[in-house]
């Protein structure tokens, strides 16, 4: 974070600092304490307020428009919650060389995603693609590389030439969904290595 430690007032997530969450005790004996509703409502407001909802806000800003503009903007910004998702699942505190993994490890685990893959094409293959071709090419030179991205339509289009179609604003709402699924298995006390390695990424971001 740019220092060895973060002050206790450090805003980890609107409303929520450094000394909110060292306040907190978790561990899996306790495991149904409101800690842990706590410890879950920070980090979803952390990721809804710094990806998911001005993804939002660019989308909507087109509504009733014909071409669209935003949608580079919005990809780039979901591919970070991509990344961002991916880390807290597995606990990672330092993501240096890791992005390709995370970005495949994300989409090959995800139903919604393999269900574009077309018969007979690889997913593994097909995640690689998105992630050199978009999230790299996006986020080191500011556009895409045979990545067309679109309002409507089929979330992915996979094209035998290469080109990839992207359907922005499905693929954001669908991520939401993911999203929201992963918020809601930490609230079970079951998952208890879910949890564990949500909390060691926390405990690396307020350490």
């Amino acid at each position: 974070m740019g220092s060895s430690t973060l002050p206790d007032n450090f805003e980890i997530a609107p409303g929520h600092r450094v000394k909110g969450w060292k306040s907190l005790t978790l561990n899996q004996k306790n495991s149904t304490s409101s800690d842990w509703t706590k410890a879950i409502a920070i980090l979803d407001t952390r990721i809804r307020r710094r990806f998911i909802e001005p993804a939002q806000l660019l989308i909507d800003a087109e509504n009733g428009k014909g071409r669209g503009i935003n949608g580079f903007a919005v990809l780039a910004i979901d591919f970070l919650l991509i990344e961002t998702i991916q880390g807290f699942r597995e606990g990672l505190t330092n993501h240096n060389r890791k992005s390709k993994a995370l970005f495949k490890a994300f989409w090959t685990n995800w139903q919604v995603f393999k269900d574009c893959v077309p018969q007979g094409a690889n997913a593994d293959d097909l995640a690689v693609s998105v992630y050199e071709q978009g999230r790299c090419a996006l986020h080191h030179t500011g556009s895409t590389d045979r990545v067309i991205v679109r309002k409507s339509g089929k979330m992915f289009v996979f094209h035998n030439d290469g080109r990839i179609v992207i359907n922005r604003t499905l693929l954001h709402k669908q991520l939401v969904t993911a999203f929201d699924v992963y918020i809601a298995a930490l609230k079970d006390p079951a998952n208890t290595d879910m949890r564990e390695k949500f909390k060691q990424k926390m405990d690396h971001i307020c350490s």
